[in-house]
């Protein structure tokens, strides 16, 4: 079985079925957020690669969600 999952606008994660809300701008683009704290960002204009939490920046500064697990566990 195969669950169509989509990406947030925001911070670039996945967003499973039921969860998020969609935002459609006036150009028809069609936006997902994964929570409030995204939309809020978004809406604010605060640019996503400068969040930390984000997938944008970790991938900006070069850093896997699986080195970022072992540090914190050693």
């Amino acid at each position: 079985m195969v669950i169509l999952t989509e990406t947030c606008g925001f911070s670039g994660d996945k967003i499973w079925p039921g969860h998020g809300t969609k935002f459609i701008k006036n150009d028809g683009k069609n936006l997902y957020f994964l929570n409030s704290k995204c939309k809020k960002y978004y809406g604010n204009k605060i640019k996503s690669v400068r969040v930390k939490w984000t997938q944008l920046y970790k991938k900006l500064k070069k850093q896997t969600l699986h080195i970022l697990k072992k540090k914190t566990q050693s």
